[in-house]
């Protein structure tokens, strides 16, 4: 049965259809405006359809050809103008599915297909030139759209079963995709504030949820083109807030199931982060957190039970870099950085290792420059994990220091005072140009190196069978020297300890045996000091003070 009404200026019709008996449907349609235009077609049965218009020059379409279905548009403000120029498109081929379309401003448009059972689609739009599409082809899903501003766009398409899509843009000229092909996930965002956002998530998996919060103005969830969430897998979980101006945010969840990804980015004067997640494995954990202005945080996590961490820039920082790859399993990354334009780089291709990096620092009350000259800037550090079962920290405050750490054996850990495998602190709050590595090539080693200055550099490097143990320590200043500490363990059960104060010193230890002592103790300015230990059981210490002195010792051949 058709109905369909055209009624001109200042006249009030209603038309009430009285279906066949054998098909039972109810149609009410009322029009107040000028220039309307309603079409409606059921040829189901026990169809239930309701359509209001006011304004001028609103269309409304609806077609119900399942059974149990009921319709209700509505393009009426109820204050007799600002709601023209609507057009309302409804299709209903399943049965039992419930669509309500309101529309009360002007030259908004809402299509809505519901091609399969027990649906529920509500689009609310009170702007002008907004666009809602909502498409069902699955059954028992439900699509909430709320479009307040002008010019949003928003595109539901639920082709699985069982899915919950919350779509709210309280804002102008924000654009929305959600595409739920997989069963029983959840998508709720919301987009406010100045408007201009873009949002796009796909859930092809299986009880995914993804919750998206976006304010400001230009943040980025995907494009048109890419989708800004993907959950391919199951039971993953991705959640971004996003608040403040240009951001964007990326997470793929795939291959595996059971993770969880969480952005947090803009606020404290923030600009233009950047933040994605990549994981591909299983129950994986990652967390972005940035603050501040031209942040970029990735990280990506291959293998299974990882967990990343990252927190750049809620010091009043700036331009951070942040990047975290975890190909292993059971392995735990954390960034944070303060301070400015730091930069942090952690890749565990190994397995149950641990690593933290934690970098610059926040400014303090005053002029930059003035109440504040140390405040941390351009620290660079880099910790490598091929090895598995290792711990490595990375400190570093002031100015301009680079610190790496490399290891490639096993069960480097701390023990017996040492709290890490692998650990660097140096810069302090006002030091500045310091370098320092740590390369861990077998197994069971542990090395510190701490280094309070400037212009300090130290180099250890820990080989032979393991089990070596190194410790760095220097103050002052490292003066025109192109290396203050160098420490070379290539046997075993070696212990070296340098303990350098003062201005341009330099010390170069090697042990290439096998349960080896060496202490190196300098102060003053200007001291060189080399030990070699080619055999087993050696003892060398070296205590230099003063000004410009040299020592050498050599043990075995």
């Amino acid at each position: 049965m058709k109905v369909q009404v055209m009624l001109g200026a200042s006249a009030l019709a209603m038309a009430v259809a009285a279906p066949a008996l054998a098909q039972s449907n109810q149609s009410t349609a009322t029009q107040t405006g000028t220039n309307g235009a309603i079409t409606v077609t059921q040829s189901g049965s026990d169809g239930t359809s309701t359509v209001t218009q006011g304004g001028n020059l609103n269309r409304a379409t609806l077609n119900q050809s399942g059974s149990l279905n009921r319709s209700t548009i509505t393009q009426d403000n109820g204050v007799g103008s600002s709601d023209d120029n609507n057009t309302a498109t409804v299709t209903q081929s399943g049965s039992e599915n419930v669509s309500v379309v309101s529309q009360t401003n002007d030259f908004s448009t809402t299509t809505v297909v519901q091609a399969n059972d027990s649906n529920d689609s509500d689009v609310s739009q009170s702007g002008d030139l907004d666009l809602a599409s909502v498409t069902q082809t699955g059954s028992d899903n439900e699509s909430d759209v709320v479009q307040v501003g002008n010019i949003n766009t928003a595109r539901i398409a639920q082709g699985g079963d069982g899915n919950t899509s919350t779509m709210t843009q309280t804002s102008g000229l924000n654009e929305a995709i959600v595409t739920q092909n997989g069963n029983e996930n959840t998508s709720l965002a919301t987009q406010e504030g100045v408007g201009a956002n873009t949002l796009n998530v796909l859930q092809e998996g299986d009880e995914n949820l993804s919750d998206i919060v976006q304010g400001g103005a230009g943040n980025g969830v995907g494009t048109t083109a890419s989708a800004g969430v993907i959950q391919l897998s199951n039971e993953n979980t991705a959640t971004i807030r996003q608040a403040g101006g240009l951001h964007t945010a990326f997470v793929e969840q795939k291959g595996g199931d059971l993770n969880t990804a969480s952005i947090n980015q803009g606020a404290n004067s923030s600009t233009d982060h950047d933040a994605q997640v990549r994981q591909d494995g299983t129950d994986n954990d990652a967390t972005v957190n940035q603050r501040g202005f031209n942040q970029l945080a990735d990280v990506r996590q291959g293998g299974d039970g990882n967990s990343a961490d990252v927190a750049q820039g809620d010091g009043q920082g700036r331009d951070h870099d942040a990047f975290i790859v975890q190909d292993g399993n059971d392995n735990t990354a954390d960034i944070a950085q303060g301070g400015e334009r730091q930069s942090a780089t952690i890749t565990q291709p190994g397995s149950d290792n641990e690593a933290t990096i934690d970098q610059g620092r926040n400014r303090l009350p005053g002029v930059a420059g003035v109440t504040d000259t140390g405040f941390g800037a351009d620290q660079v550090a880099s910790i490598s994990q091929s090895g598995s079962g290792n711990t490595a920290n990375t400190i570093q405050r002031g100015e301009f220091q680079r610190a790496t750490i490399s290891q490639v054996g096993d069960d480097n850990v701390g023990s017996g005072g040492f709290l890490f495998g692998a650990q660097i602190t140096q810069g302090g709050d006002a030091g500045r140009d310091n370098d320092a590595t740590i390369t861990q090539l077998s197994g069971s080693n542990r090395a510190l190196i701490d280094q309070q200055g400037d212009s300090l550099a130290a180099n250890v490097t820990q080989g032979g069978t393991g089990s070596n143990t190194s410790t760095v320590l220097q103050t002052g200043a490292g003066g025109a020297v192109l290396l203050n500490a160098d420490v070379l363990q290539n046997g075993a059960d070696n212990t070296s300890m340098v303990d350098q104060t003062g201005t341009g010193q330099t010390a170069s230890v090697d042990q290439l045996g096998e349960d080896n002592l060496s202490t190196v103790l300098q102060s003053g300015s200007g001291h060189t000091a080399t030990v070699i230990q080619n055999s087993n059981a050696n003892l060398s210490t070296i205590t230099q003070s003063g000004a410009g002195h040299s020592a050498t010792v050599t043990q075995g051949s």
